[in-house]
């Protein structure tokens, strides 16, 4: 029998789920396997459904979901449905565990705009473990009234793209192989390395078809940041951010994604000839001195840090699969005021010497012990600013569960329209303050918080978290 041909371009397969009593019905399991990404050495790793990630999940606007989480792994974990709109009960984060052989059923209500979202482990002080171990996948949100047309065939020309790092040794192991545990400067920095995967495809090369190509971008890696743009110059146009479409397309030719960022959505065109050849690189280099300040900071990044490295490269097909075009406008957005705010809340970012704070405080444990200075409860309808200030030399991507939020304005200036949509994670560099808008809906539930936290998954471990409940008014 023929070994069935390699797909044109290697994406985590598509879980339509299945509809049960008018509710869509997902089924993931948790569980170990093994892959070859060094010669002759398999590395141990785990994974949703398979042996690493897992399937990109398809969600629709205004359709009840349920996830049913089986855990075939030896340890207790979560999983977390970053970006996703959903009660505290379903969260996924480090109040909800799976111990092993445990199945966990998630049910939310599909609410928010055609967007990209992920999932991920959230397991108190092993989130940076498990998702390094390999469990991460793409959710896909369509919206039916969508009035923008797109591309929108799945693995042709609608590709998600999981950027990954890793540090191999020469075994295939890694710092987070079993029986093994990063050192102090990993938990400081951020566990980087030196190999790129795709999708979980080392040196991954995929055919697209010529013409308009939509690119669902997750920076799935625990702690780098990645500067995107094309090896040949070329321009994009961005769409969307974290939280969907923008207020209006963006040409650019570079994207700068924070770890952990909820995908936005790019689209590329190719005029090229069958055959013809790009890559797609991060330009690190150029954001250096941003993101990384003083002897600290130096001492922080690595080598990738400061230059430019390719992570894919893409073939142009033979034939166009759409003759769309990028779109020129998008539907409005509506603009949350500095005045809507009720509660303005200082949210600062620090580290000193070997530690991580946010407000001054560390998250080491659950419940009550939990410092008052980074445990809020917030009233159901209520719009809050957050004054985010980052006080120390590194980046810090601030992620909100639940809740999407719009940036005010940067050391004092209105955003670029490219970060001026939803979004659920912001970048906040060395010595910037941030400010945003949030307001605060949603299912309320007083036992049960969110969490808020640095999305470098080292420093979440470490304590770089917070919670909040939504309580009734």
């Amino acid at each position: 029998v023929d070994a069935a041909p390699a797909p044109a371009f290697p994406v985590p397969p598509l879980d339509e789920g299945e509809l049960v009593d008018g509710v869509r019905v997902f089924r993931l399991r948790l569980e170990t396997g093994s892959v070859e990404w060094v010669s002759g050495f398999p590395t141990a790793t785990y994974g949703a459904n398979g042996a690493f990630l897992g399937p990109s999940l398809h969600f629709r606007r205004g359709e009840r979901v349920r996830i049913e989480v089986t855990n075939a792994l030896e340890v207790t974990t979560t999983l977390h449905w970053h970006g996703m709109e959903v009660p505290s009960a379903s969260d996924g984060g480090p109040y909800q565990t799976i111990a092993a052989g445990a199945t966990w059923v998630a049910e939310l209500d599909v609410t928010q705009r055609a967007m990209t979202a992920w999932y991920h482990p959230h397991q108190m002080h092993e989130t940076a473990r498990h998702v390094y171990m390999g469990i991460a996948g793409v959710i896909v949100v369509d919206d039916d009234a969508q009035a923008v047309e797109l591309p929108s065939t799945y693995g042709v020309d609608d590709l998600p793209l999981v950027i990954q790092d890793r540090r191999f040794a020469a075994d295939g192991t890694h710092p987070y192989s079993p029986g093994h545990t990063p050192a102090m400067h990993d938990m400081m920095a951020g566990l980087r390395g030196e190999t790129m995967l795709v999708n979980g495809v080392r040196q991954l090369r995929g055919v697209v078809p010529r013409g308009l190509v939509r690119l669902r971008v997750l920076n799935g890696s625990n702690a780098r940041a990645y500067n995107l743009g094309f090896g040949d110059g070329r321009s994009f146009v961005q769409i969307a951010g974290d939280g969907g479409l923008l207020a209006a397309p963006v040409t650019t030719t570079r994207m700068l994604l924070a770890p952990g960022a909820s995908p936005p959505k790019s689209t590329s065109s190719s005029a090229r000839s069958p055959g013809a050849t790009v890559a797609l690189a991060s330009y690190s280099g150029e954001v250096f001195s941003q993101l990384f300040t003083g002897t600290m900071g130096g001492n922080v990044a690595d080598a990738l840090d400061r230059t430019t490295f390719e992570l894919m490269t893409f073939e142009v097909g033979a034939a166009p699969a759409t003759s769309l075009t990028p779109p020129t406008t998008l539907p409005p957005i509506e603009r949350l005021t500095a005045d809507q705010a009720t509660v303005v809340r200082p949210i600062v970012l620090s580290m000193t010497g070997p530690s991580v704070a946010i407000n001054g405080a560390r998250m080491t444990e659950l419940g009550d012990a939990v410092p008052a200075a980074i445990n809020f409860r917030i009233p159901n309808g209520t719009v809050e600013r957050w004054d985010v200030s980052n006080d120390s030399f590194m980046l810090h991507p601030l992620h909100l569960h639940n809740r999407h939020f719009q940036i005010l304005d940067i050391d004092g200036q209105p955003p670029p329209i490219h970060l001026a949509g939803w979004k659920d994670t912001v970048l906040v560099a060395p010595g910037q303050v941030v400010r945003l808008m949030v307001r605060f809906d949603g299912t309320s539930n007083a036992t049960l918080p969110y969490m808020f936290h640095c999305h470098i998954l080292e420093h979440e471990d470490m304590g770089m978290m917070g919670q909040f409940y939504l309580v009734d008014p």
